[in-house]
C-alpha cells in the first residue's frame, strides 16, 4: 500500500445502512469508489472479530477466541481489554512496518490495543479513563476537546458523545501526524443495537446521529487518503438467555465456593466442567476430558434449547476455533438467543459482590438485552459491508469474507470467497 489508509471498523454497519437516508456520506463515497457486501467474522465478538479483520486469519491462528478465555496455565480468566500481545498473528501495522520501515501508524479505541507497536494510540483504561501512546497525548487531547465522556450515574454510557469525541480527536491527530495507516473503531451502532435491538427506532436514530458526526470526519481527511469502512460485527435481535452453568450444575459437574462478601462463586479448578459465556458463544472447559462426549451430547439433546451448534474437541476446527484457548466444547447460540453466566436460581447463591470477570455474576438484566452478537448471521439481511473511497480495490462478484480486508489493505485482490 502506497497511499495513506484510514480504516473505520464499525460494529453493526450493515449493507442496508449505506443509503442516502442513513449513512449518506458512506453511500456517496461508495459511488465514487466501491462497495461490497461482507460476511462478518465468526465469532462476531469485539476482540475476536477485530483480530480477524486486522490479521486476515481465523481465531485458530490469531488466538482470540472471543472477548474472554480461560488461561489454563494460570487458572485465570483473561477478559477485555486483552493486550495486543494476546493476538498471535501479524497485524496490519506490523506487516506495513516490514514492507516500509519507518511507516507511521495510529490505533484509536480498538480492542486488543494495549501495548500495540504503533506510533499513536488511544484506548479506555480502568475506570473509563483515557490512556494514550505516547502518554502525554492524553493531556493534550483533554485540553483541546475536553475529557473523554464517562458513563453516567444511571449506568447508561453517553454513546453518541463518545463516538463524537472519538472522531474529532482522531481527525485532529491524523491531520497533524499524517500516519500511513490509521485504524479508528466506532462502537456506537453496536452499543445501541445490543441495548435496544438492531432494527427499531433507536437503531434508526443512531444511524442518523452517527452520520452527523461521520460526515465532517470524512471531509477533513488529508487529500489522497484511501478510506475503508468495514463491518466489524453484526448484532441480531434476541428474546432471552441460555444458562449453560445451570445445566452443568444440574449434571453435578460444577463446583461452587463461598464468594467474597457472601453468596457463591464458581471454582474453575475444582469443577469437572464450567462454562464461560461470551454473548452468543460459550466455551466449556473440562478438567476431565472423559466428560467431553457425553456433555456434548447433553447440550445437543435434552439441554439444546437456544443452542444452534455444539462442537467438541476436534470438531471445533470446522468453526475455526481449534485453538488451545478455546473451550473443550464450544456452544453457538441461535441468532435469537444469548448465553448468560448465571449458575444460581436461588438469589441466596448469587455472589454478593459483582466480580468484573465473566464468571462473577455481574448484574445483567435480560430485559435490557435486546440484541446480541457472536453467532453466524442468519441471512443476507444481516450481511455487513466494505466501502472503499476509490475504485479498483475490492472484488464484486460475491460477498467478501471479513478476512479479506487484510489482503485489500496489502494491495492484493481478495479471492471472493464467502465465509468468516
Amino acid at each position: 500500500m502506497a497511499e495513506p489508509i484510514v480504516i473505520l471498523s464499525i460494529p453493526q454497519l450493515r449493507a442496508c445502512d449505506v443509503t442516502p437516508g442513513a449513512l449518506a456520506s458512506l453511500e456517496e463515497l461508495s459511488r465514487q469508489g466501491e462497495l461490497a457486501e461482507l460476511v462478518p467474522a465468526f465469532p462476531g465478538t469485539a476482540a475476536s472479530s477485530f483480530a480477524t479483520l486486522m490479521t486476515g486469519e481465523p481465531p485458530s491462528v490469531h488466538g482470540i477466541v472471543g472477548d474472554t478465555y480461560y488461561d489454563r496455565q494460570t487458572g485465570r480468566i483473561a477478559a477485555r481489554p486483552l493486550p495486543d500481545s494476546a493476538v498471535t498473528a501479524p497485524k496490519l501495522w506490523e506487516r506495513l512496518r516490514e514492507q516500509r520501515p519507518g511507516a507511521r501508524t495510529l490505533l484509536w479505541f480498538a480492542p486488543n490495543s494495549r501495548g500495540a507497536a504503533v506510533d499513536l494510540a488511544a484506548w479506555t483504561g480502568p475506570d473509563a479513563c483515557l490512556e494514550t501512546q505516547p502518554a502525554g497525548l492524553a493531556d493534550d487531547l483533554t485540553r483541546r476537546f475536553g475529557p473523554l465522556p464517562c458513563p453516567s450515574g444511571t449506568g447508561e454510557p453517553p454513546r453518541r458523545e463518545v463516538a463524537a469525541w472519538t472522531l474529532r480527536t482522531a481527525a485532529a491527530v491524523i491531520a497533524v501526524e499524517r500516519p500511513d495507516l490509521a485504524v479508528v473503531r466506532l462502537a456506537y451502532l453496536g452499543q445501541v443495537a445490543r441495548r435496544f435491538g438492531p432494527d427499531g427506532r433507536e437503531a434508526g436514530r443512531a444511524l442518523r446521529a452517527l452520520e452527523a458526526e461521520l460526515r465532517p470526519f470524512l471531509a477533513g481527511l488529508p487529500a489522497g487518503t484511501l478510506l475503508l469502512a468495514v463491518t466489524e460485527s453484526v448484532t441480531t435481535p434476541v428474546c432471552g438467555p441460555v444458562f449453560p452453568n445451570r445445566t452443568l450444575r444440574e449434571l453435578g459437574l460444577l463446583r461452587l465456593a463461598t464468594a467474597p462478601g457472601g453468596g457463591t462463586a464458581i471454582d474453575p479448578a475444582g469443577s469437572a466442567a464450567f462454562a464461560l459465556p461470551d454473548h452468543q458463544i460459550c466455551h466449556i472447559y473440562l478438567n476431565d476430558p472423559r466428560h467431553a462426549a457425553p456433555l456434548a451430547s447433553a447440550f445437543a439433546g435434552d439441554h439444546a434449547d437456544g443452542i444452534a451448534q455444539v462442537a467438541a474437541l476436534g470438531a471445533r476446527a470446522a468453526l475455526g476455533m481449534d485453538h488451545p484457548r478455546s473451550g473443550d466444547i464450544v456452544l453457538v447460540a441461535r441468532p435469537d438467543r444469548w448465553f448468560a453466566a448465571d449458575w444460581w436460581t436461588d438469589p441466596a447463591d448469587r455472589p454478593a459482590t459483582a466480580d468484573p470477570s465473566p464468571l462473577g455474576g455481574g448484574p445483567i438484566d435480560p430485559a435490557r438485552v435486546l440484541g446480541s452478537l457472536g453467532a453466524p448471521v442468519p441471512g443476507p439481511e444481516y450481511f455487513g459491508v466494505l466501502v472503499a473511497s476509490a475504485p479498483g480495490r475490492i472484488a464484486r462478484p460475491a460477498p467478501l469474507a471479513a478476512r479479506d480486508l487484510a489482503a485489500i489493505v496489502a494491495g492484493r485482490r481478495p479471492v471472493g470467497r464467502v465465509g468468516p
